[in-house]
C-alpha cells in the first residue's frame, strides 16, 4: 500500500501521519472515555427516563409491578408503578464515596413515599429515608430546621418547642430517630399475670419503677420438627443496649406443645425511662403469658396473636386499648376469618394472606379498644397496645404513615428530617437524596416504597432518574494510580 502511495509522489511525511492517526484518533477516544468515566474532579452524573436503554440505570423491579410507558399516548416516557415496593439497580462507574439520586415524578391517590438504599445482599437492612408526604407539602405545616437539616414540622400555631417536647401525645415520627421520655413509676409488691398467645417476635415497652424492671415471660416452642429453638432478649433505653440474653427451647416431641419455658427479665439500680424488651423469635414460638412488677408497659407497633387450632378447641381472643388510629391485619388461616373492630372503626377478614385496612376517622383522641374474637390474626400499627387500659402509656411518637390524617388526628408536630418536594408544574415533583456508598460498590439497589398503593388503585409516575457519583478531586498521579487499581480489579475479576 505504502509502495502504491509513493508511486503518486505523496510526501513520507504525510505517508507517517495518515499511518499514526487512526491510533492516535483512538488513543484519544479511549483517553476521553476515561476521563468521562473517572472525572479529575470526582463528579459522575448519569440520568437515564427508565425505558431500559442505559448503562447504569435499570428500570424498576418486579416488572409485573410496572407499565412501562413510550410516550405515545402519555406524552412522556417512563415508568409507571402500581404496588408496592419496587427496586432499582444502580451500576456504580468506578470508586465513589456517594450517590445522589434525583427522581422527577408525580403521584395518583398515595400520600406517601419512602427511597431508601438495600444494605445487604439479603435484602433486609435498608436504609430507607422520607420521600414524599402529600401532609408535610401542606402549607399549615412549618418546617423546623436544626443545624442546617430539617428536624421537623409543627401544625399552624403550634410552637417549635413541640418536637422536643416529652409528652408523646400528639407527637409523630416519620423514619427519624427519637429519644424516649424520660419517665419513672413507684415499684409494686403486686405482681400482675397477663395470659396472651403472642407469636414471633415483639418489642415490650416498659417504664421503670424505682430503677427496676421485672419482667417474666413464659414462651413455648410449637415446632414438631425440631428439637429445640432459640429466642434472644435485648433490653434498650433509646437504642442502646442495657441487657441480652439467649434462652433455648425444648420443642416439641410429640403431637402436643413443647414445654413452658420461663424467661425472666430482673435489672436493678436503672436510671428512670423508657425500655424497650426486644423479644427476637421465629414464629414457631409463642409468648403465653406475662408476669410484672411494673405498673406500665405496652406492646408494638407489631403485635401477633398466634392461632392454636389443632391444639385446643379454643382460641386467644384479640383484646386490647391502643392510641393507634391506623391498623393493617392479616390472617393466614382460614380460622381467622372475622370482623375486627378498632374502636367504632371495623373492617372484616375474608381471604388469608390479604392485607386489610382499617382505618379510624373519628376525632376520639383517647384509647379505643381493639376486638378480634377468634385470634389468630397479625396486627400492624401507627401506636402500640395495652392488656389493661391503666397499664397504657406512649413509649414513642405515633408513626406517620400513608394514612395520617394531619392535625384532623390530634398531631401537632412531626419528627422527621423531610426535605420538600420541588415542584415542576403539571403534578411533577422532584425530590433528591444522597446515599454513602462504598468505594468497592460494584452496584447499587434502590427500593422505593409507596405503602397501600394497590388497596388505593393509586399509581407513581417516574421520568427521569439521575445519579451523581462524587468522590474527592484527584491530580494526575492519583488519577493514575485509580486507574491501575480498577484495571487489577477488573483483571481478578475476569480471571
Amino acid at each position: 500500500m505504502i509502495d502504491k502511495i509513493l508511486e503518486y509522489q505523496i510526501p513520507k511525511w504525510l505517508v507517517v501521519i495518515l499511518c499514526v492517526l487512526p491510533w492516535l484518533l483512538g488513543a484519544s477516544i479511549f483517553i476521553w472515555i476515561l476521563f468521562l468515566r473517572f472525572p479529575l474532579d470526582g463528579v459522575f452524573t448519569v440520568e437515564n427516563n427508565l425505558t431500559g436503554n442505559n448503562a447504569f440505570i435499570f428500570p424498576f423491579l418486579p416488572a409485573e409491578r410496572t407499565v412501562l410507558l413510550d410516550g405515545r399516548e402519555e406524552g412522556w416516557k417512563g415508568q409507571r408503578l402500581l404496588d408496592d415496593p419496587v427496586y432499582m439497580n444502580v451500576m456504580t462507574p468506578g470508586p465513589y464515596e456517594s450517590a445522589e439520586v434525583e427522581m422527577d415524578f408525580r403521584v395518583l391517590r398515595q400520600p406517601l413515599l419512602e427511597f431508601g438504599l438495600v444494605k445487604d445482599s439479603a435484602g433486609k437492612q435498608l436504609e430507607m429515608h422520607p420521600w414524599y408526604s402529600e401532609v408535610l407539602e401542606q402549607e399549615s405545616w412549618k418546617a423546623v430546621s436544626d443545624k442546617g437539616g430539617i428536624k421537623g414540622y409543627v401544625s399552624q400555631g403550634i410552637p417549635e418547642s413541640r418536637l422536643t417536647s416529652d409528652d408523646t401525645r400528639g407527637l409523630a415520627v416519620w423514619l427519624a430517630s427519637t429519644t424516649s421520655p424520660i419517665m419513672s413509676d413507684a415499684w409494686s409488691d403486686q405482681r400482675t399475670v397477663s395470659a396472651l398467645s403472642l407469636r414471633g417476635a415483639h418489642d415490650f415497652w416498659v417504664i421503670s419503677a424505682d430503677g427496676k424492671i421485672y419482667f417474666k415471660l413464659v414462651i413455648q416452642d410449637v415446632n414438631r420438627n425440631r428439637s429445640g429453638g432459640v429466642v434472644a432478649v435485648q433490653v434498650l433505653l433509646n437504642d442502646v443496649l442495657v441487657s441480652q440474653d439467649a434462652i433455648g427451647t425444648s420443642g416439641s416431641r410429640d403431637v402436643g406443645y413443647g414445654a413452658l419455658t420461663p424467661v425472666t427479665i430482673d435489672l436493678k439500680d436503672l436510671s428512670p425511662g423508657v425500655y424497650r424488651i426486644k423479644v427476637v423469635a421465629d414464629d414457631d414460638i409463642f409468648i403465653r403469658r406475662v408476669e410484672t412488677n411494673n405498673r406500665r408497659w405496652v406492646v408494638g407497633p407489631r403485635l401477633v396473636i398466634g392461632d392454636v387450632v389443632g391444639y385446643a378447641t379454643t382460641t386467644q381472643s384479640l383484646q386490647a386499648w391502643t392510641n393507634a388510629r391506623h391498623i393493617v391485619v392479616e390472617t393466614f388461616h382460614k380460622e381467622g376469618f372475622q370482623e375486627i373492630s378498632l374502636g367504632t372503626a371495623k373492617g372484616i377478614i375474608r381471604r388469608t394472606h390479604t392485607p386489610v385496612r382499617i382505618d379510624r376517622m373519628d376525632e376520639v383522641v383517647e384509647l379505643v379498644k381493639i376486638n378480634a374474637p377468634r385470634g389468630d390474626v397479625r396486627v400492624i400499627a401507627d401506636g402500640y397496645f395495652g392488656f389493661d387500659q391503666g397499664a397504657f402509656f406512649e413509649p414513642q411518637p405515633r408513626r406517620l404513615t400513608a394514612s395520617t390524617l394531619d392535625s384532623r388526628e390530634g398531631i401537632e408536630a412531626v419528627l422527621t428530617g423531610y426535605q420538600r418536594v420541588e415542584a415542576l408544574g403539571d403534578g411533577w415533583m422532584r425530590a433528591k437524596y444522597s446515599f454513602p456508598i462504598s468505594l468497592d460498590a460494584g452496584s447499587l439497589r434502590f427500593v422505593l416504597s409507596a405503602p397501600g398503593i394497590a388497596s388505593r388503585a393509586g399509581a407513581v409516575d417516574v421520568k427521569r432518574v439521575s445519579v451523581t457519583f462524587r468522590r474527592a478531586p484527584m491530580d494526575l498521579q492519583s488519577w493514575w494510580e485509580l486507574l491501575i487499581q480498577e484495571a487489577k480489579m477488573a483483571w481478578r475479576r475476569i480471571r
